[in-house]
């Protein structure tokens, strides 16, 4: 998914499983999901992109690093026909009983309508129906789906927790139990801050999601926690997420303003580090080293790490290594 997500998942999102992320609105889950779905367009999977909820245009798609929105099979409601929850969950059956390998986005479960509330008048003292149907469907396609190796990425909403225990959450996911339990990875983004540059004096470039990973079936630890930092136009800025990280783990060592890649310094033989090294001419000299990867802010650390991606993820091969 990303270098923050994948390290408190375990390693990324599996195949042949149902994986839940909730949020409340406008929080990163949209972003998020098509921010995978390029990555699944790279490895060569189809993507099949539910809208149940009506309202993407083509900027939400264009505004993805890597996504090829002429690709993406879009089902939603139209003028002639409104689909209901039935509707949208046998077409999302079709597709994992007939598209082995895909991507399957239901965005959101939260704003399916089952047929007998979409007729008639809007009124009171309706029972629910959606929970209840999530259980029907998701009882027929669990086999299936791990059978054809789908992915089904569920976005949920936060709704009021009613229970009225005073030691429970104040906010559930919605769409029952079911969902819940059939789910293999679970995320839930908390809250999320003001993405700031300069930092808190800067213009307002983005935003950082703020995930807790309950459960992953890809071998997470329960409950870890993960920054998401995504940018407005490009989605989630995977080289600020590996700067952040490797800052944590001084493998980027900071002292005042002052950013040093430490890691490409200790490794100067090896064959990524010596190669940018002889492109730009730097000498042998360990000073000589250490000026050529020292940055003054931030801001310089990133734009040298977004030009030379290969020390990018030079850096991100040392993290994965320390887990």
């Amino acid at each position: 998914v990303s270098p923050a997500l994948d390290i408190a998942l375990g390693g990324g999102l599996r195949e042949g499983s149902v994986v839940v992320m909730t949020g409340d609105p406008k929080s990163g889950k949209t972003t998020t999901s098509l921010h995978f779905a390029a990555k699944c367009q790279a490895k060569g999977k189809r993507v099949i992109y539910i809208d149940t909820e009506g309202r993407m245009s083509e900027q939400n798609f264009t505004g993805i690093t890597g996504l090829d929105a002429d690709k993406i099979l879009v089902i939603q409601s139209t003028s002639d026909r409104i689909l209901s929850a039935e509707d949208f969950l046998n077409i999302v059956e079709y597709y994992i009983n007939n598209d082995p390998g895909c991507l399957i986005i239901t965005d959101s479960l939260s704003n399916m309508v089952p047929a007998c509330e979409l007729e008639g008048e809007v009124r009171t003292g309706v029972r629910n129906a959606l929970p209840r149907l999530l259980s029907m469907f998701f009882k027929r396609i669990s086999g299936t789906l791990m059978k054809n190796k789908v992915l089904l990425l569920c976005v949920t909403h936060n709704i009021a927790n009613t229970g009225g225990s005073p030691y429970a959450p104040s906010k559930m996911a919605d769409c029952g139990n079911m969902l819940q339990y059939q789910a293999g990875t679970n995320m839930v983004i908390t809250h999320r801050g003001k993405w700031q540059v300069p930092k808190d004096s800067g213009p307002h470039v983005g935003q950082i999601a703020n995930w807790v990973i309950k459960t992953s079936n890809a071998g997470g630890r329960p409950n870890s926690t993960a920054e998401s930092w995504i940018r407005y136009g490009t989605g989630i800025d995977e080289v600020q997420e590996i700067v952040q990280i490797a800052c944590e783990f001084r493998l980027i060592k900071t002292a005042g303003a002052w950013y040093t890649i430490q890691c490409a310094v200790d490794e100067p033989e090896n064959p990524v580090v010596s190669k940018i090294l002889q492109d730009n001419n730097v000498g042998d000299k360990p000073e000589d080293i250490e000026r050529f990867f020292k940055f003054q802010g931030s801001n310089n650390v990133l734009e040298f790490l977004n030009t030379n991606k290969e020390i990018a993820y030079f850096i991100y091969d040392k993290i994965k290594e320390l887990y």
